[in-house]
C-alpha cells in the first residue's frame, strides 16, 4: 500500500504518511513489551521533528474490522496532550462506532463512551519516535517512524466491551483488517488516509456510501498478530490439504470396513 506525500488535508507534515513500493507507510507486528503479549504499530510520516519528540501534530486512529465484513467494529485512537512537550501524556482511547454501515469514511462516526478506559503510553517503551533509520526522505526532508503498542489484554477487553464479539479472544493467531488514518480531532477523520492518495479523496466524506474503504485501498487484508497477510495461494493450499485429508480419511474408513 502506497500512500504518496503532501496530500493530507491541513498541510503539516507530521500527520502525512508517507509509503512507496520500497519504504512501507504502516507496519504491525508482535511481541512481548514488560512481559506483556502486545500488538505493535508504525506509520512512517513524511516530517521528522525532533525537538517536539512527537510526529504527529494530532491524532492516530486504526479501525479494526475483526469479523471480516469489511466493516469497523472498534476504532483505537492515539492522542497526545498540550503544553510543554516534556510533560505530555500519549493515550490510547478506544471508540465505539456508530450505528451506520461503518463500511466507508461517509457511514463510518464513532464515540468515546468510556474515556476512562484510556491507556497511558509510556515514552521508549509502548511510545517511540525516531527519525526512519532506513534513509527515507520521501518529501525531500527525513521521514519519522512513530511506534506505539498495545496489550493483546487491553486489546481482548476494549473487543469484548465495545463490540458485539462478547467472547472475542486475541491471540498471535488471531487476524484482523486495518485501516490508518490521522486527525485533528479525535472523533474525525480529517487529514489523511492510510493508502489513499489525492486531495480530498476518502477524507472529507463527500464520496458515495458505496466507495467502502477496500474499494478506496485502504484497508489491509486479514493479518495475524505478525502482520503477515496469506497469500490467496495459501488458502488454496490450505483446502486442498483439508480435502486430501479428507479423502485419505474416508479411504481408510472403507478400507477398515473391508
Amino acid at each position: 500500500m502506497s500512500d504518496i506525500v503532501v496530500d493530507q488535508q491541513t498541510g503539516q507534515g507530521q500527520d502525512d504518511f508517507a509509503a512507496d513500493a520500497n519504504f512501507g507507510g504502516f507496519y504491525q507486528k508482535a511481541g512481548t513489551i514488560g512481559g506483556a503479549d502486545s500488538l505493535l504499530f508504525r506509520v512512517r510520516f513524511d516530517k521528522f521533528d525532533q525537538t517536539d519528540k512527537w510526529g504527529n501534530g494530532g491524532n492516530i486512529g486504526v479501525g479494526m474490522d475483526i469479523n471480516g465484513d469489511g466493516a469497523l467494529d472498534l476504532i483505537l485512537m492515539m492522542t497526545e496532550s498540550s503544553g510543554n512537550v516534556n510533560n505530555r501524556t500519549r493515550t490510547i482511547t478506544w471508540g465505539d462506532p456508530g450505528t451506520g454501515a461503518n463500511v466507508s469514511p461517509s457511514t463510518t462516526s464513532w464515540t468515546f463512551p468510556n474515556p476512562s478506559d484510556s491507556i497511558t503510553l509510556v515514552n521508549d517503551s509502548t511510545y517511540d519516535l525516531v527519525q526512519a533509520g532506513d534513509g527515507s526522505n520521501l518529501n525531500g526532508t527525513p521521514d519519522s517512524f512513530l511506534s506505539f503498542a498495545v496489550s493483546f489484554a487491553n486489546l481482548q477487553d476494549a473487543v469484548r466491551t465495545y463490540t458485539s464479539f462478547t467472547t472475542f479472544t486475541m491471540t498471535y493467531d488471531t487476524r484482523i483488517s486495518f485501516i490508518g488514518f490521522t486527525s485533528t480531532q479525535n472523533n474525525a477523520l480529517n487529514q489523511d488516509l492510510f493508502g489513499v492518495s489525492g486531495n480530498n479523496k476518502g477524507v472529507t466524506g463527500d464520496l458515495s456510501p458505496s466507495t467502502t474503504w477496500a474499494d478506496l485501498g485502504a484497508m489491509t487484508g486479514p493479518a495475524n498478530a505478525w502482520g503477515i497477510v496469506p497469500e490467496p495461494a495459501t488458502y488454496v493450499q490450505v483446502g486442498l490439504m483439508l480435502l486430501v485429508s479428507a479423502g485419505v480419511y474416508l479411504r481408510r474408513r472403507k478400507q477398515a470396513k473391508r
